[in-house]
């Protein structure tokens, strides 16, 4: 059985390479989280047109049955959102908890741009 690794290689000795794979793991994720929330939104709207079970209930059932069915893929949309927020904060921690490790290594974070306040 051939192996798929989607976010490559988990090695972890270097900086570079724990920002590198938890950078790539969400570049996969984030896609994946919004086709979970757009085939959500489609099948809610398919199974809403499905003839109702109890004409008594005036057709709500349609509506309340398919949210409950389309409701479990808009969950597993927003677990890989949590997903995505917990690996960045895999790499944040990372930097906030090995601080005097890097500051030996001589490691610098790049130099991003500062965030303006008052524009």
């Amino acid at each position: 059985m051939a192996e798929m690794i989607a976010f490559g290689e988990p090695e972890f000795f270097a900086t570079s390479q724990i920002r590198d794979y938890c950078n790539n793991a969400r570049q996969i994720l984030r896609p994946m989280a919004y086709e979970l929330e757009v085939a959500s939104e489609e099948l809610r709207a398919s199974l809403r047109f499905v003839k109702t079970v109890d004409p008594k209930m005036l057709g709500l059932d349609r509506i309340v049955r398919a949210k409950l069915v389309a409701d479990h893929l808009k969950n597993a949309g927003e677990a890989l959102v949590v997903a995505q927020t917990s690996i960045t904060k895999t790499y944040l921690s990372f930097r906030k908890h090995y601080v005097v490790e890097l500051d030996k290594a001589g490691y610098t974070p790049p130099k991003g741009r500062d965030f303006d306040f008052k524009g």
